[in-house]
């Protein structure tokens, strides 16, 4: 596959539709989110395979519009945020709790006016970038291949509406998270 692509579990974005591809030209990786906020071993684990051993040149994580895992974990976070933190009680609740981590930054960001509407517009995107961000920073076999320009990292946003694809580019803290030093997720060590 020259592609591989970490995109959300949502039906309503099929990954090989969108990009027209046939079978075998791109690595599919899903989850609630696009994240790598759970199950870190498997996502980075399966993309080191898909660089390594079969030298995939480009790596795209793949949000969208509407995502119903940005919107609960923007609601898990402006729930905290009124002093009624969710309880976890299932994988889901995890899930949501991590990414609203990004939820949080993209509403600091906004500032106090923002609506949920606006926040989960801003975590979208912020939440691509935080899934690359982990990937750079806790993959030794991927930092090599990006910082050796064997392999390409980039971002971008589908939008459900349109069909079109918003291409983000690379992530903006690449060239220091490129001199990471970390080897493990942290659920792995």
């Amino acid at each position: 596959p020259h592609t591989a692509i970490i995109g959300c579990a949502d039906s309503r974005a099929p990954l090989e539709t969108i990009f027209d591809a046939l079978p075998g030209d791109i690595f599919v990786l899903r989850n609630a989110g696009n994240t790598c906020t759970h199950a870190e071993g498997s996502m980075i684990g399966s993309l080191e395979f898909c660089v390594g051993a079969l030298g995939t040149k480009m790596v795209m994580v793949l949000g969208h519009t509407a995502c119903g895992a940005i919107k609960g974990a923007t609601a898990t976070h402006l729930q905290s945020k009124a002093g009624n933190k969710p309880q976890v009680t299932k994988a889901l609740d995890a899930l949501l709790q991590g990414l609203s981590v990004v939820a949080k930054k993209a509403a600091d960001e906004l500032g106090p006016g923002a609506t949920e509407e606006q926040i989960v517009k801003r975590t979208i995107t912020m939440n691509v970038f935080h899934s690359i961000n982990f990937l750079l920073q806790y993959s030794s076999l991927i930092r090599e291949k990006v910082a050796s320009g064997e392999v390409e990292i980039q971002g971008g946003v589908y939008d459900l509406e349109s069909g079109e694809v918003e291409f983000l580019g690379r992530c903006p803290t690449q060239d220091t998270l490129l001199k990471s030093g970390a080897a493990l997720p942290p659920s792995l060590t």
